[in-house]
């Protein structure tokens, strides 16, 4: 299983009592590496990696689908690809990056007036569970708030 944690923690651009709803972004999440879940918690210090559920700052979690390995032909999963022409109608390519956005109201308002989240993501391979390769990669994690 793959940990990640904020490595500052991520502001809450307005006041927390104005606040009606609260989401995180994964910007730009990778989605060639294979299927996996990631379970999401929020300002845990020191969090048990067999933590489930049933924590009380467990804000929920995601599952992305994706293939573990290209069956197609040379460059058929080479999502960085560029158009063939200035002409090129064909859609984004299936495995192009995604954001992944995630509400967490409920959690964070559970856990009283943050001006701040700190994140932790374990994300597990739905294959192998235990690889502890880079399954979760994305380019920045956002907190977006909503009155």
């Amino acid at each position: 299983m793959q940990r990640w944690t904020t490595p500052e923690p991520l502001a809450v651009p307005i006041a927390f009592d104005r606040v009606k709803r609260l989401d995180l972004e994964f910007v730009d999440m990778r989605r060639d590496a294979g299927s996996f879940t990631a379970y999401v918690y929020l300002n845990v210090d020191d969090l048990d990696p067999e933590a489930g559920r049933d924590h009380d700052n467990f804000a929920g979690s995601f599952s992305i689908f994706a293939p573990g390995e290209c069956w197609g032909s040379e460059g058929h999963c080479d999502w960085k690809r560029d158009p063939v022409s200035a002409f090129d109608l064909r859609p984004p390519h299936h495995l192009h990056p995604i954001n992944v956005s995630m509400e967490v109201t409920e959690t964070a308002m559970r856990l009283g007036d943050p001006d701040s989240l700190s994140v932790t993501v374990h994300a597990a391979r739905t294959s192998d569970p235990e690889l502890e390769e880079g399954v979760l990669r994305f380019k920045e994690l956002t907190v977006m708030a909503y009155t």
